[in-house]
């Protein structure tokens, strides 16, 4: 799959979500969503093409998930309703990269639909503490806003 029909099947989920969503909290999806794939890239233009899967795993919790932790602790204190989303946005855009996207090396094979079904679970338990940052995050928003609230 090339990018361009990537990027196709992106614009109508952003358009499907835009019927949805308000604006702002589009915009912050796609740029949660971004940097999540942007995360998985940097990764693997830092790493040799015949580095072990250990090694890779390990780069990327050591790198991309803090990053990706601050982004969503992040977009959770600036939109605190539903942080969740936050935490777990660029996880499951990196899994739909890794399964759909123009560098994907995912195929059927002996173990059937595993191969498609990993990169999910993996995104599940990578956005784990990320969900936990955007939360506290959120946590700590409504402290503050409840606050001046009672100030005022």
């Amino acid at each position: 799959m090339s990018f361009l029909p990537f990027a196709a099947i992106a614009l109508v989920a952003a358009a499907v979500l835009a019927l949805f969503l308000p604006s702002k909290q589009l915009f912050l999806l796609g740029v949660a969503a971004a940097m999540g794939i942007a995360a998985k890239i940097l990764v693997d233009w830092s790493l040799p093409a015949n580095m072990p899967g250990e090694v890779y795993q390990i780069r990327y919790i050591l790198t991309a998930l803090p990053t990706l932790c601050a982004l969503a602790a992040i977009l959770g204190y600036r939109w605190p309703r539903k942080a969740w989303q936050w935490g777990v946005a660029p996880f499951l855009a990196t899994a739909i990269w890794n399964v759909a996207g123009p560098y994907a090396t995912v195929r059927w094979g002996n173990l059937g639909p595993i191969p498609y079904v990993f990169p999910f679970y993996v995104a599940a338990w990578a956005a784990v503490p990320a969900i936990i940052a955007a939360e506290l995050a959120a946590y700590i928003a409504r402290r503050r806003q409840r606050g001046r609230a009672n100030a005022g």
